[in-house]
């Protein structure tokens, strides 16, 4: 049996939770002598271009190149399609060929056309895809749009979409061509969703709310599987917990943007007037928008020396990173999964994290850390003085830690018995 993964972007990028988790499975499958071919996605490269990683077949393919998906496929005429992007189109070319696909949905840009799941408050949106739904969140995300939202109300929705539909065949103006083309862009993705709940074989989501979130939205259940992330265990020793000496070390690791909340999460460990914790966030941005926020948060809290910047870590070197560190910090807005979490996880530190959906799966609120609501400091501020107050439980609780850790091989054998599943049928 040959299983094509469909890589979330380009396959060796380690921008997102997607693309490290494709990287993750894929070699894991090698390594278990499974028969697994990639498809990449890389903005530089034009046309297909064959190579081999560590012995399997992968293809780089130009994005935006949709013809070329089908002929990849061909090329390497696989038993089931396991796809982590380009999702519509995937599931389409599954039916036409008769070959199974299974979707991991790692986030909700599946979803929701502003690639989120959020409202305007930055809590998780429960509503279906629509033009009045989702206008406002949409323009949010472009400079100057929400200044236009009382302009384009003004319009029908067919006569935005139509406006969409004109302007696609102008050249391109700033704010004018993103504007208004909103309303085109959120019934396309009303239009793959659908094609995507028809045309997939299976749906996997890593935790019950974005489970609950498709089915809500129109995903058969028959066609959903919860199956939690599986994450390459520390091959570094662990040590025995241990009562915490000297300095409670916080930290973080991920992206440094807006919808991780860490605006939040500084604002909480700010007002903590105790001068014996620390706070250390591992990672970077990833385009100018995020470099911008970091940079501001950088100069918002310069003055507070126990807040230390580390900057981009390989995932390699993550856990070594975080071993002397002792309570992980997780604030975001929404996370399918999280797979800082279980790193965090794995390497027996407490997690302190919100309410955002991936969380709830992984953490026993008070067994293996904290959970607090999304986007309230407040909150925040007061879990991480309880925690500062009865520091002499984190030993017990680390102890408790690896329980809802699921390792990547025990993982990538649940993936290999869903394919054979369907692989059979």
């Amino acid at each position: 049996m040959k299983i094509l993964q469909v890589a979330s972007g380009d396959f060796f990028s380690t921008y997102g939770g997607g693309q490290v988790y494709v990287k993750n499975i894929v070699d894991e499958m090698i390594s278990m002598q499974i028969n697994v071919c990639v498809l990449s996605f890389v903005s530089f490269h034009h046309e297909v271009k064959a190579k081999q990683y560590k012995g399997i077949p992968l293809y780089e393919i130009g994005t935006g190149l949709d013809e070329d998906i089908e002929k990849v496929i061909d090329i390497l005429h696989p038993d089931v399609i396991h796809t982590h992007s380009h999702k519509a189109l995937v599931c389409s070319i599954g039916k036409r060929k008769n070959i199974p696909v299974v979707v991991t949905s790692h986030h909700g840009g599946i979803l929701c056309p502003a690639g989120t799941l959020l409202d305007c408050d930055d809590a998780i949106c429960y509503k279906h895809v629509s033009i009045n739904n989702c206008t406002r969140c949409c323009l949010r995300n472009i400079r100057t749009g929400l200044y236009w939202y009382p302009l384009v109300s003004l319009l029908s929705n067919s006569e935005y979409v139509k406006l969409g539909h004109w302007l696609q065949n102008k050249p391109f103006v700033p704010f004018i061509s993103p504007i208004g083309g909103v309303a085109l862009a959120i019934e396309r993705k009303k239009q793959e969703w659908n094609t995507i709940i028809e045309k997939c074989t299976l749906m996997i989501a890593p935790s019950y709310a974005m489970a609950d979130a498709m089915t809500m939205r129109g995903l058969n259940k028959e066609k959903l599987k919860v199956v939690p992330h599986g994450i390459p265990m520390p091959d570094i020793t662990i040590q025995e917990p241990t009562p915490i000496q000297g300095k409670l070390k916080f930290f973080y690791v991920g992206r440094i943007c807006y919808v991780k909340g860490i605006h939040v999460l500084l604002n909480a460990f700010h007002q903590v007037l105790n001068p014996d914790i620390e706070l250390h966030l591992i990672g970077g941005s990833g385009n100018k928008g995020e470099e911008k926020y970091m940079k501001l948060l950088q100069k918002q809290y310069a003055k507070d020396k126990r807040i230390v910047w580390h900057g981009k870590v390989p995932p390699t070197e993550v856990y070594q990173t975080i071993k002397d560190f002792h309570i992980s910090s997780s604030s975001s807005f929404m996370e399918a999964f999280g797979l800082n979490i279980s790193e965090s996880l794995a390497m027996g530190k407490p997690v302190l994290a919100t309410r955002c959906g991936g969380a709830e799966i992984q953490i026993k609120d008070g067994v293996n850390g904290w959970l607090v609501p999304t986007n309230d400091a407040s909150a925040m501020k007061a879990k991480i003085e309880e925690i500062i107050a009865h520091k002499e439980l984190i030993p017990k609780m680390s102890e408790q830690c690896l329980q809802s850790v699921v390792t990547l091989p025990e993982h990538c054998m649940k993936l290999y018995n869903i394919y054979e599943d369907y692989d059979k049928k």
